[in-house]
């Protein structure tokens, strides 16, 4: 099992790249998505270390993971009350567009939480 030597780069990297992905689709508009693609030079540009304890590894990296996912699922209910109860229009059809914008931040807050778990260890 490999993972990265340089860990606050890979989620300092995973920072950059879901903040500026989210604010071109907030520009630009869905075809802004593509820009997820320079996430894929991550293997190609961090070193690896092989690691041998690869139940902790796994345990954190799926705790990171769940506490992502359930940060941006409470984002997407707030704005979808904000949305439908304040303002009383049909979110889902007027801004689908938008609503692309939740996977970059998956990888936005998924940055950050590795890099407060890091600060932990």
């Amino acid at each position: 099992m490999k993972i990265y030597k340089n860990l606050l780069f890979a989620y300092s990297f995973e920072i950059m790249i879901g903040l500026t992905t989210t604010l071109l689709i907030i520009s630009l508009g869905s075809y802004a998505l593509g820009f997820l693609a320079f996430f894929g030079i991550r293997p190609l540009i961090l070193e690896t270390k092989e690691i041998s304890a690869q139940d902790d590894y796994w345990f954190l990296s799926y705790q990171l993971i769940k506490y992502s996912v359930f940060i941006i699922s409470l984002i997407i209910i707030i704005l979808y009350l904000i949305y439908e109860i304040f303002l009383e229009k049909n979110f889902l059809f007027l801004y689908r567009d938008r609503i692309i914008t939740f996977f970059p931040l998956l990888l936005l807050v998924h940055g950050i939480l590795g890099l407060i778990s890091l600060k932990r260890t």
